[in-house]
Order: structure tokens, then C-alpha cells, then sequence
């Protein structure tokens, strides 16, 4: 796009958040040609997530060295939220089953409450967890629709929505349940490890990261639960 845009005022306009950096591979803006020293500015105020919910999410990166754009480090002060909320609600069970079938006490609440299915989000660390999450809600007669990585979401389909937590990104919703948010799956076990602590610091920002992006998907309430002990993150985040 740089090579095809001629170079003049305003003629490219990007907007970006390395906070929500999810993936590995970072980009220099410089060194692909778009300059952008001495014309960015630092959006500050959040007009989605409440207070209380960017609040916790922020907590989950503090003191973490998060790049912005341009290869500089990119601060979390300041920020703030217009909106004010509930605080999350965090819940913790013995058993994948008793967490479970609290989902779907409180999903049939929501939804007799008059909330609607279609904007609330289960949101799993990995497909294989959020099959059983879906085998659950199916067998209370809760309606599920599991977004796939290859299809855009459709709202016309009725059911409360299941995603892994990269495939969220990008979308948002009413209510979000972060599930099975333990350590058994935050951060991932079997990641390659590596001697280099620079590595291992990134992985581990990049876990944080999809926990942030999973939580800012909220716009009026953010539920977590897992079974077993809780995620370490979980533990300082909160």
C-alpha cells in the first residue's frame, strides 16, 4: 500500500494496538516504509469495554514491555473507559462438570432475563476444550453456534457463541465467559521452550495478550471460571 500511495498529508491512515498482539511475528513500520515519527498520536479512551473490565484487563500486562508501531514501547497510562460497570466476576470449581453446569445456570438466566443468545460468547484456550464446553450447553437444551476460523460470524443464527480465544479477536459482545481458565490451559502447556529469556518472555506476553483481547471483547460483563487450580495469570491479574 506504501509503495502504491504517493507520499503526501493524510494519505495513510493505520491504527493499531500492540497489546492485542496475539502472534509472533512484529512489525517496524519504518522498516517497511511508512514513517510515522512526529505524525502518531495515542488514542486513550476506550468507548466499548467499561471501566471495571479494562481495569482488570490492564492488570493482566502492567510492567510488561509491550512495542508500539514503530519499535518504541507503547504504556498503558492514561487510558480510561467512559463507560461503568460491573467488575468481572471470577469463579473457580473442582471438576470440568461442576463449572459446566454453572455456565449453564447462568446462561438460561441471562437468557430469561431477556438477554439473547446470540450476543453472549463462551470463549475456551482450545478447540478440543470448547467441544466439550459445547457438548455441555447441547444437553441442557442451551443452543450453541461454534464460529470457525473460516466463516464470518452470522448473527441471524440463533445460540449462545463458542470460540477459541484467537478466533474472538476482532468481535465483541454483550457477555463474554472466558472458560476453563486454568493452569492446565493458561498459558498453552507444550509451547517449544527455549534458553533464550527474551523468547520465553515473549511467549508468555503473547499469552497475556489473547487473555487481554478475550477480556476487552466485553461490553457490559466479563465471567471467568475454570476447574482445578487457576491460571497463574488469573492469580496476578486480579
Amino acid at each position: 500500500l506504501r509503495s502504491m500511495t504517493p507520499e503526501g498529508t493524510n494519505d495513510l491512515f493505520i491504527v493499531g494496538d500492540g497489546h492485542q498482539r496475539i502472534y509472533s511475528r512484529q512489525v517496524v513500520l519504518s522498516r517497511c516504509g511508512v514513517e510515522v515519527r512526529g505524525r502518531s498520536a495515542k488514542l486513550r479512551i476506550n468507548y466499548r469495554t467499561t471501566r471495571e473490565t479494562m481495569d482488570w484487563g490492564m492488570q493482566l500486562l502492567r510492567d510488561l514491555p509491550v512495542e508500539d508501531l514503530d519499535g518504541g514501547r507503547d504504556p498503558l497510562e492514561g487510558c480510561r473507559s467512559l463507560l461503568r460497570g460491573l467488575a468481572p466476576r471470577l469463579e473457580g470449581f473442582e471438576t470440568f462438570e461442576q463449572e459446566a453446569a454453572f455456565l449453564g445456570e447462568y446462561l438460561s438466566k441471562l437468557e430469561k432475563e431477556g438477554e439473547t443468545l446470540e450476543d453472549m460468547c463462551v470463549v475456551a484456550r482450545k478447540g478440543s476444550l470448547l467441544e466439550r464446553y459445547e457438548k455441555a450447553f447441547r444437553e441442557k437444551g442451551i443452543a450453541t453456534v461454534v464460529l470457525s476460523g473460516e466463516e464470518p460470524e452470522d448473527r441471524t443464527q440463533k445460540g449462545v457463541r463458542l470460540a477459541t480465544m484467537h478466533r474472538v479477536k476482532g468481535l465483541e459482545f454483550s457477555y463474554v465467559i472466558l472458560a476453563g481458565a486454568g493452569e492446565e490451559y493458561l498459558p498453552l502447556p507444550g509451547l517449544p521452550r527455549s534458553e533464550d529469556p527474551g523468547v520465553e518472555s515473549e511467549k508468555e506476553l503473547m499469552e497475556r495478550s489473547l487473555l487481554y483481547v478475550t477480556a476487552t471483547r466485553a461490553r457490559n460483563h466479563l465471567l471467568v471460571t475454570w476447574h482445578g487450580e487457576p491460571s497463574p495469570f488469573l492469580c496476578q491479574g486480579n
